[in-house]
């Protein structure tokens, strides 16, 4: 679905530009010229039909060429990011192991070697161009992999097929507002993330542009003034903030979505400050996509996320039954049309996939006009003599109780434990964050708010 985007806008507007890699830009002609000479160079090789093809490039504008080029040949394609990962792969069939030539990662060629996997270094500068450079792909496309760690931190895979993509990219599509217009950012994202790889497809869908930066500053990629869209976590949004004040332009019509975890009240006043005042919360996971988008336009909207309208989320007991407004229960989302199972992987499949619906792990509470907040996840309650503590407000008032973001560098770690229940939090932050009179007042009331003990040993800071 995505390759035969790409070489439809080719034929329609082949002087517009698909790609703008570290201030490289990409025409749609130039994009699909260069998967169809990659797909004549693996043809050339005996690769085409099924099977696993494992790219090992952090060059990214490399490994949509040559992912493109494969998955048009039949192959499914994974991208790692380092050779370990190649090693830990449970893939069975792998065709073969790319590199682009003289980028090769010097502890490859040995672990392909002792596997026994097929290493190729591409180098395409010197391959003839094909006789029809801008055709239709001529196999039914693979698939790609991504890869997620969940709550174990053990990699699971997500096989996205070409209808999964189809589903998943119209919804991203139609929640953005994406268009022929549109240049979207997905900064330094891998290709094995989900916005590494689903958000950077978005714009190719409708004839828009992907911006992608690798291997520099990532707030280099708000110099450019057209930028329409973009993506980030709370970690990369907090680099691009220490850049200095004048490092890159305010943008006004940039509609910036913040995944991965949630911004601090400090955060969201910088970004809309310094950057653009358009600020989004996205939630969702590789496994399911985006089930919440929060235009974050009052202090309510960091707290308690929009529910997307054609997305089937419900919070349920431990007995799957729906809990009613104002109980916490269980995140699940119903996996119509998309994923319902992890590649190779029956145990995580059982944990997580259950009776059409996905459940990602975390907890939350709804309120009567349909949106939901997170109180952590499942794996962090807390039993106090059988009364059960969410963390995730507690977490909550911690990281709004530093004066200033984290740096990097230096850490402590803030811990405070029940006299009579030996029950133990800790965070490690900076020790330049904190106001610890304020600080330790804050998680007092907190605590005694969440945890009904009467005795609190005193706050301590370990050094």
């Amino acid at each position: 679905m995505i390759t035969e985007s790409i070489f439809e806008w080719a034929r329609k507007t082949p002087d517009k530009t698909a790609v703008i890699h570290n201030d490289s830009s990409w025409s749609y002609r130039s994009f699909a010229e260069h998967i169809a000479i990659a797909r004549g160079y693996f043809l050339r090789r005996g690769l085409a039909g099924p099977g696993y093809a494992v790219l090992t490039t952090r060059d990214r504008m490399a490994f949509w060429i040559l992912s493109l080029a494969l998955r048009s040949l039949g192959l499914t394609t994974v991208a790692v990011g380092s050779a370990a990962m190649v090693g830990d792969l449970r893939l069975r069939d792998i065709r073969c192991v790319v590199a682009v030539a003289g980028e090769e990662w010097p502890d490859l060629a040995p672990l392909c070697q002792a596997r026994g996997l097929k290493l190729l270094s591409v180098a395409l500068a010197d391959d003839p161009s094909p006789d029809a450079a801008i055709d239709r792909p001529p196999h039914e496309p693979g698939g790609h992999i991504l890869l997620t760690s969940g709550t174990t931190g053990v990699y699971k895979m997500v096989l996205s097929t070409p209808a999964i993509d189809t589903v998943f990219l119209r919804w991203r599509t139609e929640v953005s507002g994406l268009t022929q217009d549109s240049v979207l950012s997905v900064f330094q994202f891998e290709p094995w993330t989900a916005a590494g790889y689903r958000a950077a497809a978005n714009p190719w869908t409708v004839g828009g542009t992907t911006l992608m930066e690798y291997g520099r500053e990532p707030y280099r990629a708000l110099l450019n003034r057209g930028l329409t869209h973009g993506i980030v976590v709370p970690a990369l949004l907090a680099l691009i903030l220490a850049a200095p004040e004048n490092a890159f332009p305010r943008n006004d019509a940039l509609q910036l979505a913040v995944t991965g975890g949630a911004m601090t009240r400090r955060q969201i006043e910088q970004t809309k400050a310094r950057i653009t005042p358009r600020l989004f919360a996205l939630l969702g996971s590789t496994e399911v996509s985006s089930f919440a988008y929060t235009p974050l336009e009052t202090d309510d909207d960091q707290r308690w996320h929009r529910l997307l309208p054609h997305r089937v989320v419900e919070l349920v007991s431990d007995t799957g039954r729906p809990v009613p407004v104002g109980e916490i229960g269980r995140v699940r989302v119903s996996t119509k049309d998309v994923h319902t199972a992890y590649l190779g992987d029956e145990a995580a499949t059982k944990m997580h996939f259950k009776d059409g619906y996905f459940y990602p792990g975390d907890l939350a509470v709804a309120r009567a006009d349909g949106r939901i907040a997170l109180q952590g996840r499942s794996t962090d309650v807390i039993n106090v003599r059988g009364v059960k503590i969410f963390p995730g407000p507690i977490e909550d008032r911690l990281c709004e109780s530093l004066t200033r973001s984290p740096a990097i560098g230096a850490r402590r770690t803030f811990t405070f434990t029940s006299m009579r229940e030996p029950r133990r939090l800790s965070m490690d932050i900076s020790r330049s964050t904190v106001n610890r009179p304020s600080f330790a007042l804050r998680m007092r009331e907190k605590s005694a708010a969440a945890i009904p003990v009467r005795s609190w040993a005193p706050l301590t800071v370990s050094r």
